[in-house]
């Protein structure tokens, strides 16, 4: 159908997801942004993530909206009043980034004039008058995301591989805080993960921390992740030297992204807070114990990649994921490769 640029003033982005899905569609949201830069954009995440999102300068709202279906009556009353919402902004242009469960029809409800999204199943096709082909994901996933945006005009190569992430003057006033009497450098160190099979074990990551306080004048804050208390817990009474880590209470995602500002590098698994890294820029080092590298990894950031393949399993596009067996000694290697690439240590 004809696209009229010239009419796009108020732009609906539905990017539900876990948190990790929410920080690489940050490019894309930048993109869009930068198409219509008159434009303005709101987005809709699960209460979960709005704080990825919070302080974007690019995003005018971040319209959090459940998607959990009990109990099923406030279910049914939280949508009705979201959907209804959304329809009164009275959107020019809707994009479904999410493209699963009822988001198509939540992108029909819109009522919005355009909406785009993929064109893999029936659901999307029926709800969306803008269509990109789906892409097959083998690769880097922010490119594939970038290829939605092709009805707008704007070229896959235009969309920045790389995440982004604000944090306010607030929080940056409590990291000072929590960081008082800590000497630079700062490594920040990130234990936890969703999936157990994300996580590196922890006497490695014990073994790993004591060779490098043994060989690097460094300092180590330690994040908190919640649920993952117990993680955090254990590895601070068995850290040695205990005056050169400092663990960290639970923080909202923007005391997060304060405290990690102020690391000179960190080294975490393929998780929330590696996109964090990412968006904030810090020098990072990446531990791929279920995921493979190139399906997350920045062209803006400087970071290591430790992986190592497993070829018992392997991805829908028949590449080997990575092992949990990933040996200390590759690790300290990456990880002074890292210190020499980013010139950690003065």
């Amino acid at each position: 159908m004809y696209f009229d640029d010239t009419s796009i003033h108020k732009i609906c982005i539905l990017s539900w997801g876990l948190i990790g899905d929410v920080f690489i569609r940050t490019p894309v949201i930048e993109a869009v942004k930068k198409r219509f830069p008159a434009a303005s954009i709101d987005v809709v995440v699960d209460p979960s993530s709005v704080g990825v999102l919070l302080n974007h300068p690019d995003i005018n709202k971040v319209i959090p909206y459940s998607r959990k279906k009990k109990p099923a009556l406030r279910y049914l009353a939280h949508s009705l009043r979201n959907i209804l919402l959304l329809r009164r902004a009275q959107y020019d242009l809707c994009i479904n980034l999410y493209c699963g469960g009822s988001s198509p029809l939540i992108s029909r409800l819109t009522g919005a004039r355009y909406r785009l999204s993929y064109n893999h199943t029936p659901s999307l096709r029926w709800a969306n008058n803008l269509q990109a082909d789906t892409p097959s994901f083998c690769g880097n996933w922010i490119e594939a995301l970038a290829k939605m945006l092709a009805p707008l005009g704007i070229p896959p190569e235009q969309v920045r591989r790389g995440t982004s992430f604000y944090v306010t003057d607030a929080a940056g006033q409590r990291a000072a805080e929590l960081l008082h009497g800590l000497q630079q450098p700062i490594i920040g160190l990130n234990l936890g993960a969703g999936p157990a099979i994300k996580r590196w074990p922890l006497s490695d990551f014990l073994a790993l921390t004591r060779q490098i306080s043994e060989t690097y004048p460094v300092q180590f804050v330690l994040f908190t992740n919640p649920g993952m208390e117990h993680l955090a817990a254990e590895f601070t009474a068995q850290f040695v030297p205990a005056e050169r880590l400092r663990t960290m209470p639970l923080l909202s995602l923007d005391e997060v992204g304060a405290v990690m500002q102020e690391c000179a590098a960190m080294i975490t698994g393929d998780t929330s807070l590696m996109h964090m890294s990412f968006g904030l820029k810090r020098p990072t080092l990446v531990l791929f114990t279920s995921t493979r590298p190139e399906v997350v990894e920045p062209v803006d950031c400087l970071h290591q990649d430790c992986f190592v393949p497993d070829p018992t399993q392997t991805d829908p596009c028949g590449n080997p994921l990575g092992s949990k067996e990933i040996p200390v000694g590759l690790v300290l290697e990456k990880f002074a490769m890292l210190v020499q690439q980013a010139n950690l240590i003065q």
